[in-house]
């Protein structure tokens, strides 16, 4: 009975087609907005966890204070302030770093790039920095000078001939020598920069002892956040000033999961409003179709259907339409989150990945019946509240 009862009303949404697609739209954006919004954030506090994975929970960051981007020609640090953060206790290593952009030239062909000069100490492989992982060549050793490691993209895509290692490279009007090619980090923007000596670095951009941030490792065994405060505490103190920022990365990772909180609770509330109008969207549409379908409820009554039935086939109309509308959300939505992966590929994130989370898929699903349910619940009853008399008698 009840597939009779799912047939009979699917035929009348069928018979209102425009109505019924109107009354659903509500639905689907609603439904659309919620699964896009938790597979969104889903699949973004998964990017941050894997990058943060890669860049290690021992090491911190210290910025000047106020930076926003890429510290380039930000200056605001010393030497003096990395060898107040190397005395400090537990860390383990200190490394300045000069972060800026440079021109380079390769084949006759003029380019810009994002350069980082890091301690020839310091080329361990993700010891300042991300895990740089090498696909050719090796890092510069101590004392090495005029030498360059490039990222995987810089290298095989920027200019019109791949770059090899052991080419040479005209870096700010000074030739350097390829000793390296780092591994794809699935980042564009990553594999789009250059590392050289920090002396190197210093030369070119005339710099006796600024740096634009320093990376320091935590020794084995201690808590970061106690490091932390530790730095805090002697480089305001050699500083006569609070000027600087320490970043963690559990620290960056409350940030960032506060942001992404907000957004998600913002637009949340969007598709909250979305799906309400939906509801009263079905309300309304099914009691106009009570009214349209008064003598037919009449005679139906005056041939033996009970009032059951009556709220049956309209409760059964109303969920039908959350159902439909609950389907094409899920789809729209799953079809929003991947299109914005694939932009997010383009412009270089590689690290979103968005994947199909089933029970979001049959929350939503039964979610949207719920609202279908609710919206009609109240028209259903009216319409099994007619007396047959009084209904064949309607015009």
């Amino acid at each position: 009975m009840i597939d009779e009862f799912i047939m009979f009303s699917w035929n009348n949404m069928k018979h209102k087609q425009l109505r019924s697609w109107l009354t659903i739209i509500g639905v689907i954006i609603g439904i659309a907005a919620i699964v896009s919004l938790i597979s969104l954030g889903d699949g973004f506090e998964s990017a941050i966890v894997e990058q943060f994975n890669v860049l290690g929970a021992d090491k911190i960051r210290v910025t000047p204070a106020g930076l926003t981007g890429p510290p380039t020609g930000v200056e605001g640090l010393t030497t003096d302030d990395l060898e107040v953060v190397e005395d400090v206790r537990g860390v383990d290593y200190a490394g300045g770093v000069i972060f800026e952009t440079a021109s380079v030239e390769y084949n006759n062909v003029d380019g810009m790039a994002f350069l980082k000069g890091i301690d020839n100490d310091l080329v361990e492989e993700g010891k300042i920095d991300v895990n740089l992982d090498l696909e050719e060549g090796d890092w510069f050793s101590s004392g090495e000078r005029k030498v360059v490691i490039i990222g995987n993209s810089f290298a095989k895509e920027y200019f019109n001939k791949e770059i090899l290692v052991k080419n040479s490279i005209i870096i700010e009007d000074e030739k350097f020598k390829v000793v390296g090619i780092l591994e794809t980090s699935g980042d564009q923007a990553t594999d789009g920069i250059l590392y050289i000596p920090l002396e190197d670095a210093k030369d070119i951009y005339d710099k006796d002892d600024g740096i634009n941030f320093i990376y320091a490792t935590v020794e084995e065994g201690e808590d970061i956040n106690e490091v932390a405060e530790r730095v805090a505490i002697k480089l305001e103190d050699a500083r006569d000033d609070d000027d600087f920022l320490l970043i963690t990365p559990e620290s960056l990772l409350t940030q960032l999961g506060s942001i992404l909180s907000v957004v998600q609770f913002i637009l949340g509330g969007i598709a909250g409003i979305s799906l309400v109008v939906g509801g009263i969207g079905i309300m309304n549409s099914m009691f106009t179709s009570v009214l349209e379908r008064t003598k037919q409820i009449g005679l139906m009554k005056a041939v033996g259907a009970s009032k059951e039935k009556i709220l049956l086939i309209f409760v059964m109309e109303a969920a039908l339409i959350g159902v439909t509308g609950g389907v094409m959300g899920v789809v729209l939505g799953y079809v929003f989150a991947f299109s914005v992966q694939g932009v997010a590929a383009l412009l270089g994130f590689s690290y979103l990945k968005i994947s199909i989370l089933w029970n979001v898929v049959g929350l939503s699903l039964g979610f949207a019946l719920l609202v279908g349910i609710l919206s009609g619940l109240y028209p259903a009853y009216k319409a099994s509240g007619l007396s047959p008399v009084e209904a064949l008698r309607y015009e």
